[in-house]
């Protein structure tokens, strides 16, 4: 390289450095890996695995709330969504995820796909699917993980602002 472009590649190499820096960065949701945890208990299981996106009051704003496509639920507001009932299977539906999991190879394909590339975006869940991860992380008896299930729905109907007409507020 001659002497006269050296200062000029110089230049570009911290013009470059100065417009990346300046760029602003898009917010990247952490990669979260998710561990069994010993204790079946329902607040202890939504802190292991849902505190991330619904926050610790369940309204929606946990830490990784801003960075999601789709904003998190708020927990606290199901049964009002719902005419004052909490549909503890619809909520087991959800959490599950059951009725997400790719039906065919073309399915799961067009599932990579939109999560590699963006296109079609909308078709990737935006929840994880927890009945195979809890199959996964939990491979002992159906049972375990059905109580596991059963006591985190249960917490979170705990956290319902306002309960049914006729209902006592469950304890948490």
């Amino acid at each position: 390289m001659s002497s006269r472009g050296a200062p000029i590649a110089g230049l570009a190499s911290v013009l470059l450095l100065i417009a990346t820096a300046a760029w602003p960065q898009q917010p990247q949701v952490k990669k979260l890996t998710f561990r069994a945890v010993a204790s079946v208990n329902g607040k202890d299981l939504y802190k292991a695995y849902c505190v991330y996106c619904h926050g610790d009051d369940g309204k929606g704003h946990g830490p990784e709330a801003a960075v999601l496509r789709v904003p998190p639920a708020d927990l606290t507001t199901i049964a009002a969504r719902n005419g004052g009932k909490f549909n503890a299977a619809a909520v087991e539906d959800k959490i599950n995820g059951w009725q997400l999991v790719p039906r065919s190879m073309k399915e799961a394909s067009a599932r990579v796909d939109a999560m590699n590339t963006g296109k079609n975006a909308e078709d990737v869940p935006v929840m994880p699917l927890f009945g195979p991860l809890f199959a996964k992380l939990y491979p002992q008896e159906v049972r375990d993980r059905q109580i596991r299930m059963a006591n985190v729905i249960r917490y979170v109907k705990s956290l319902q602002q306002n309960p049914a007409p006729g209902e006592e507020a469950p304890k948490k």
